[in-house]
């Protein structure tokens, strides 16, 4: 039966984790005789046969265990001698005092039956949930003990699948955080990190705990794709938490305290942002990343750098906020933009994603970046629609979103279930998000343009108060404000502007 993820493709399958495979297109060992699926995908056709039973997958394969998986009090505990020897650690044991030690490459976990004290290398450490004894075999916390050891542990909760990475795999992960209505994503290959963006003001906190968390010490690189808060918000926090080594920016400024926050952090840490070039590649681990697009533009979103990882034979892309007119310089190029996951651009928005585009692109599954019932109506429905027939995955809905590939095929999962499968396109959110504090001027940074939101146009612009706007000569939008982004505007009467067919600046037009 052809795959519906794919398009046809081979050698391009992503299964969405509630996809079924129909009993009589498996093979003996269970997976599609019709198309080569990556042995991560193993797990998301596995049945869960009994209560609290999960399934673990280490470096690609199912580990295999007298007794499953388990989870108790809302952890994955695995057999330990089964995930220890499968991560390359030796395993010791210590009957008159209960306790598990493993050793590898000079760090050693001691865990003891019914205690949820540990220790790695003699630190304490305290567990969640204590190891245990489960129907005659010692039961581990999976996390805690693969962390330790310098692993990679995504939860696949609409599967109850724990997927493990080790550092010394071949593979590339991408993870699109859920950081609401913004974006940021982390790019991992063989021990090698880049963060595209690092979410709003508010999230700086919550990115670095979360790269934490994920084993990250040193950022390869840091890429702020244009100078809007939602985007480089996070972004000095970042910088102060970690040692950083490559920082790109987009060929823009900005005059908010957000934008100063970022040149302070790295002047703090005698850091030299750079504005890539297009066409230049950057390596990340066994990866590469290429950059389309870096231009200056009026609109801040159009100076967003685009990005596009490759590994092997998977690629993916990343449009930051990119609209219609970065799309259509990208396609002149005439480079190569095919990629298997797309990030679609500027969070769905109807100003992004041509069809001509698209179609280029031709993507197995798209992602997009967005908060609930944000109140720009992200993703718009115009967007969802080209998008029919394409698994979409949004951080709205499935939360934090991982995607997976050893090169020749991909996997997807999210840490969130929701009620409609992810190729379903949901129906528009009506609840409405607490606004962000507006942000004020920074004397110290350069006197250029604000970033400004996300446009709405109102459903009757005739009724407007406001008898004259302000425009600029060649800008898509009128303003209340002369002096909204900074920006050389002149008057014009409301229905001039409209008449050009210009929409409101949401941050000024209330």
């Amino acid at each position: 039966m052809p795959c519906p993820c794919c398009h046809g493709q081979a050698g391009r399958c992503i299964w969405p984790v509630r996809h079924e495979i129909d009993p009589k297109d498996k093979n003996e060992e269970g997976l599609p005789d019709e198309k080569k699926v990556l042995a991560f995908a193993v797990a998301a056709v596995l049945s869960i046969n009994a209560a609290g039973a999960a399934s673990l997958v280490v470096d690609g394969a199912q580990v295999q265990a007298d007794v499953p998986p388990m989870i108790v009090d809302g952890r994955t505990l695995v057999p330990v001698r089964a995930l220890f020897e499968s991560l390359g650690a030796t395993v010791d044991w210590d009957d008159a005092t209960q306790t598990v030690t493993a050793a590898k490459e000079g760090t050693v976990i001691s865990m003891q039956i019914g205690s949820t004290a540990a220790s790695v290398n003699g630190a304490a450490q305290v567990l969640d949930v204590p190891a245990q004894t489960i129907e005659g075999r010692t039961m581990v916390p999976a996390r805690f003990a693969a962390e330790s050891l310098g692993a990679r542990v995504l939860w696949d909760n609409s599967t109850q699948s724990a997927y493990i990475i080790t550092p010394e795999h071949k593979s590339l992960v991408v993870e699109y955080l859920d950081v609401g209505q913004a974006d940021s994503i982390l790019l991992s290959s063989n021990g090698e990190y880049m963060l595209i963006d690092a979410g709003n003001n508010e999230d700086g906190d919550d990115v670095v705990e979360y790269l934490k968390n994920a084993g990250v010490r040193t950022l390869k690189y840091v890429v702020g794709t244009h100078p809007h808060e939602d985007h480089i918000g996070g972004m000095d926090d970042v910088i102060n938490a970690f040692d950083v080594q490559n920082v790109l920016l987009a060929d823009a400024t900005s005059n908010t305290q957000t934008y100063s926050d970022v040149l302070t952090a790295l002047e703090n840490k005698s850091l030299t942002a750079v504005v890539p070039e297009v066409g230049a590649t950057f390596p990340l681990g066994d990866a590469n990343v290429t950059v389309l697009a870096a231009q200056p533009a009026e609109d801040l979103n159009n100076t967003s750098i685009v990005l596009r990882a490759t590994y092997q034979n998977t690629s993916f892309l990343f449009m930051g906020d990119a609209e219609a007119e970065v799309e259509e310089a990208i396609l002149q190029s005439g480079a190569d933009i095919q990629s298997n996951v797309l990030k679609v651009g500027h969070h769905g928005s109807d100003t992004s994603t041509t069809s001509s585009f698209l179609s280029a692109v031709s993507p197995d599954a798209a992602v997009i970046c967005c908060g609930a019932g944000n109140s720009y109506g992200h993703p718009s429905q115009a967007t969802l629609d080209k998008l029919a027939g394409i698994p979409v995955w949004r951080t709205d809905l499935n939360g934090t979103i991982y995607a997976m590939t050893d090169g020749e095929t991909c996997r997807i999962t999210a840490n969130k279930s929701v009620s409609a499968a992810p190729t379903k396109q949901p129906d528009a959110l009506t609840e409405s998000p607490v606004p962000s504090a507006p942000e004020t001027a920074a004397p110290s940074a350069p006197s250029v343009s604000t970033p400004s939101g996300p446009e709405t146009v109102p459903s009757n612009p005739a009724t407007e108060t406001h008898a004259n706007v302000y425009v600029t000569k060649t800008g898509k939008r009128y303003h209340y404000d002369s002096h909204c982004n900074g920006g050389t505007y002149y008057p014009r009467t409301l229905a001039d502007a409209l008449a050009r067919g210009l929409t409101p600046c949401n941050k000024c037009v209330k």
